[in-house]
């Protein structure tokens, strides 16, 4: 089934012969201790009558098939699928004992109708309304066949009126079960959907709120608190992480000469160039973390590489250098970067491990650009400052 709504959003498709329902464990316990007692209290009453030879058969076999499937139950617990076909058989074998029970009993008319639609009931909330519909045209099958049976059998015990009379009313009780579970399906149907709509505007919200909007990497916010998390992670594992600061070079002078829409261009571009570098890399040396990478500010950008220690971190971040000195922007732009390279020993904080990262990028600034620089320390001092991070042109 598939709901069609007028937004943009990937209509989910629904298919009813594979519902995900049944995952509690379903039983007819209750189905047959109720109409057992009430058995027992029309019999009691005179209203109707059935052998004890038959009544043993009937509780024995009901209370064997009670266990089996009770058994088989706790062992297909985890396992829906299993569930709702357990669901299915229960049914078929509540709707035989209840056709059972009116070929043996007298006067049982009125309660076989009502133990008709209590397994019909049942089997509502676990089986597909497909497979609801046949057990439907089983049971009216069966009442109508130990009818039949009677009127040949022992025609003075059948009574036209009432049995016909009781014979519609399953038919119609029936059809209302039916349509009852369509409905019951549909809005199923429409809460997932919902749910799934939800869920993508959820999504939605989370990457703009994550997003710089310029240039579709991370903000500085989201860049910010991944580096936090990753500290963290890198706190109780003993495993390191590095960050590589870029900055393009001389990027003010391309706003002057060619404006600043040519200048959002050549960021966003750059942005996609590193993006694309970062998961090849992922690819090829695959972490249980991917790199982030975003806009730290300006024309300047952070990358995240968790697993990765400062050899490793010069090495990709020298690579992207030279491919970005090497390609075109835009077909006519040349442009360079200049980064500066930290990796994060134990105990510093990420202001101390900014600190030495800007300061990495301001030494390759100062040695003429286009270069890649590392921060490696000796030791780490906590001074108890905020750090001067320098936004460079």
């Amino acid at each position: 089934m598939s709901l069609n709504k007028k937004n943009n959003m990937a209509t989910p498709q629904f298919n009813d012969s594979d519902p995900n329902i049944g995952r509690e464990i379903p039983g007819l316990v209750w189905f047959y201790g109720l109409w057992v007692g009430l058995a027992t209290l029309s019999g009691w009453l005179g209203h109707s009558s059935i052998s004890p030879a038959a009544s043993m058969f009937l509780l024995g076999g009901i209370v064997s098939t009670n266990i089996f499937f009770m058994c088989l139950s706790r062992v297909e617990r985890d396992n829906p699928g299993m569930i709702s076909t357990l669901a299915l058989y229960q049914t078929i074998l509540g709707i035989a004992w209840t056709t059972a029970y009116f070929y043996f009993s007298k006067g049982a008319g009125d309660l076989v109708l009502g133990m008709y639609m209590t397994a019909l009931m049942f089997a509502v909330f676990h089986v597909t309304t497909r497979k609801l519909l046949a057990l439907s045209v089983a049971a009216i099958s069966s009442h109508a066949l130990m009818i039949a049976t009677q009127a040949v059998s022992s025609p003075l015990a059948v009574s036209p009126v009432n049995d016909g009379i009781r014979f519609l009313v399953l038919i119609a009780v029936s059809a209302w079960i039916y349509m009852y579970a369509r409905k019951l399906r549909d809005l199923r149907f429409e809460l997932q959907y919902r749910n799934e709509e939800l869920q993508n505007v959820v999504e939605r919200v989370t990457r703009i709120a994550e997003e710089d909007h310029l240039t579709k990497s991370f903000n500085r916010r989201h860049i910010m608190e991944t580096m936090a998390r990753e500290k963290s992670r890198a706190d109780r594992s003993g495993n390191t992480f590095s960050i590589m600061l870029f900055d393009l070079d001389h990027f003010k002078t391309v706003n002057d000469r060619y404006g600043h829409l040519v200048g959002d261009q050549i960021l966003t571009d750059f942005a996609s160039r590193v993006k694309s570098e970062l998961r090849g890399m992922d690819s090829v040396n695959t972490t249980e973390h991917k790199r982030s990478f975003g806009r730290y500010g300006g024309e300047e950008f952070l990358a995240i590489l968790p697993a990765t220690d400062a050899d490793g971190a010069e090495y990709c971040a020298e690579r992207i250098r030279s491919i970005i000195a090497r390609h075109e922007f835009r077909d006519r732009y040349n442009i360079t970067v200049s980064v500066g390279v930290a990796e994060y020993k134990l105990g510093e904080t990420v202001p101390q491990l900014l600190t030495r990262a800007d300061e990495a990028l301001y030494q390759a600034k100062r040695d003429g650009r286009n270069r890649v620089r590392c921060s490696r320390p000796v030791e780490l001092r906590d001074t108890g400052t905020q750090p001067n991070l320098r936004i460079l042109t």
